[in-house]
């Protein structure tokens, strides 16, 4: 009798340990080296290489939406919101991209440092004004921008109150991806200040490469035939206005629009009337517009990476931020037949 209620005994015991370890609080995903590794979430795949570039191996950095999956499109579910959680910084991209990330951040323990990196760069007002109503005023709208582009301090104030009021892909804008650098480099050094000299440096040899790939992109579309870029979903006006192309698209910012046969009937008759030999589409959203159009109009569809996330495939083949804007690169000199 004694042997069994030990045994019952040593089984509640058991099931109470069991149950204490299961239940605690979990502590921060860690790894033992010398010092333990702070975790940083991050929303989008640029935030994730730039995060990357400066972090080295200091920091364990998360990106919150899966690979493949269309940023727009995507909520957290419990599980992912448990990891941004255990997180010392969570970063998002902001200017209504991620409208989850809005509500959620209140939500979040108030140990976690939260960073919207919109108010860090120089935004662009949003061009949802659609140009089966606007499309004779594009060129106004390239100057307007050309000055909003460069106009950081207005933004800042205005940019959080009206959502949807600026267009969030910003970082096709390599000035956008070096401004989102340092101001990685001096959070992660406020966070772990005994690594900020290693911080800098990985920071200062990223904008390197950025200012590279610029000078490239400069020189590379400095003399071409068609300065036009049409593509499906508007993702491309900053890697458009940063380097003097009029930018055209089928539907707006949000991926999952559909055009109306007006919109498509007129970028039919653009593409023939500028004689346009390639239109784009974004690769992790349905191609059917473009494919539709180029059947009409003879013309090419071509995927462009817009770099809001990549795919399995890609990170497998060792695609990155910089590799993905050449190979874009490459594909926008052979539409626009730039010499």
């Amino acid at each position: 009798m004694d042997t069994k209620r030990l045994i019952v005994f040593g089984g509640v015991i058991a099931a109470i340990v069991i149950g204490i370890t299961f239940f605690a609080p979990q502590p921060k995903k860690v790894e033992t080296t010398d010092e333990t590794k702070a975790v940083v979430s991050v929303s989008t795949f640029s935030l994730l290489e730039s995060a990357h570039a400066v972090a080295g191996d200091a920091l364990d950095i998360n990106m919150i939406v899966p690979l493949g999956n269309d940023p727009h499109m995507f909520s957290p579910n419990p599980t992912q919101v448990a990891e941004i959680s255990k997180s010392a910084l969570f970063i998002y991209n902001g200017a209504g991209f991620e409208m989850w990330a809005e509500s959620l951040k209140n939500t979040l323990p108030k140990t976690i440092e939260v960073i919207d990196m919109s108010q860090h760069v120089a935004l662009q007002k949003n061009e949802e004004e659609h140009h089966d109503e606007h499309a004779d005023e594009a060129d106004h709208d390239a100057h307007a921008h050309e000055a909003e582009h460069h106009d950081e301090e207005s933004h800042d104030e205005h940019a959080h109150h009206h959502h949807g009021a600026y267009d969030p892909h910003y970082w096709l804008d390599l000035d956008n991806m070096i401004k989102m650098t340092q101001t990685l480099d001096a959070e992660f050094s406020k966070l772990i200040p005994s690594k900020a000299e290693q911080f800098h440096n990985n920071a200062t040899a990223y904008i390197a490469e950025l200012q590279q790939l610029k000078s490239e992109y400069e020189t590379g579309l400095a003399e071409c035939k068609n300065r036009t870029l049409i593509s499906n979903h508007d993702a491309f006006g900053y890697l458009a206005h940063a380097n003097k192309l009029e930018n055209v698209s089928v539907i707006g910012l949000s991926s999952d629009e559909q055009p109306s046969a007006k919109t498509i009937a007129e970028i039919i008759a653009m593409v023939k009337e500028h004689g346009v030999k390639t239109i784009f589409f974004e690769e992790l959203i349905n191609d059917n517009v473009s494919q539709t159009i180029a059947r009409e109009t003879g013309a090419k569809a071509v995927a462009l990476q817009p770099l809001e996330n990549i795919s399995e495939d890609e990170l497998k083949s060792h695609q990155t931020y910089l590799t993905i804007m050449r190979e874009n690169l490459k594909k926008m000199r052979e539409a626009m037949e730039c010499r």
